[in-house]
């Protein structure tokens, strides 16, 4: 009779705990706003260990963001995460060093801020675009 008493007391302990949770705070997605991404991502090489990547800033960011606009590039050589950077006054590129023997992945995202007035407390303060691909070979 102990035995089953103890088997259901835990299983009451498992669906009182269980039930612990506020659905509506897990289905908040967050923020009704979006990031556009950057336009228009092109790289050259001026020679064989530099490379230059250009992008565009589009003209549709919300006015509920501070400007200038952030870009973020996260680096990623031959399959392996290496490096992001920040660059932080609307910038259109920027130029890195690179191995010839190796191949490269740049990621370049904008990263904007939202005004005082339009920051929700409790909310993050940016909201991040999906990212462009730049593959160099």
């Amino acid at each position: 009779m102990k035995k089953i008493v103890t088997i259901f007391a835990m299983l009451l302990a498992v669906l009182s705990l269980s039930s612990c949770y506020d659905r509506d705070v897990l289905d908040d997605k967050g923020l009704n706003y979006f990031m556009p991404m950057p336009e228009n991502a092109q790289y050259t090489k001026s020679n064989a260990t530099t490379v230059a990547l250009n992008w565009s800033i589009p003209s549709t960011i919300p006015n509920e963001f501070r400007r200038p606009i952030s870009v973020q590039i996260q680096i990623v050589e031959n399959n392996i995460y290496r490096d992001r950077i920040t660059l932080a006054n609307e910038e259109t590129s920027h130029s890195f060093t690179i191995d010839p023997a190796k191949k490269y992945r740049y990621i370049i995202k904008l990263v904007g801020t939202f005004t005082e007035e339009n920051q929700e407390a409790g909310r993050t303060s940016t909201v991040t675009s999906d990212g462009v691909v730049v593959n160099i070979e």
